[in-house]
């Protein structure tokens, strides 16, 4: 048994001498595998409702255009509000109701406008 070692020792060297030593490439998974949907750390919706927000304040006076651009960036925004995380979604959130109120007061506006003109 003992000479069986040494054969075998000499066998594994010869084979390491044979084969060069060959470079792997390390593999690193990065991935989160939470139960989230959201695996890279950024809210698209929130985001995408930001930046539809912020084209709709550019494009305010363009009448449907810029009305349905405005829906479209407050209903990803408040997508956005249930995923983190939140602070685009509230901006957009924020921008889109501030956009609400000015409607209402340019609303409210036309319509004394009107009234006051028949008088």
């Amino acid at each position: 048994m003992s000479e069986l070692v040494p054969q075998n020792q000499e066998q594994n060297e010869q084979h390491n001498q044979e084969q060069p030593l060959q470079a792997r490439p390390i593999i690193i998974n990065q991935n989160n595998n939470n139960n989230n949907n959201n695996n890279n750390g950024s809210n698209s919706m929130g985001i995408a409702g930001f930046i539809i927000s912020i084209i709709a304040y550019i494009l305010y006076c363009v009448p449907i255009i810029g009305h349905l651009i405005w829906i479209l960036g407050l209903i990803f925004s408040i997508i956005g509000l249930f995923k983190r995380p939140r602070g685009l979604a509230i901006a957009g959130v924020v921008i889109s109701l501030i956009w609400i109120a000015f409607y209402v007061m340019v609303f409210i506006g036309v319509i004394f406008i009107g009234a006051a003109s028949e008088l």
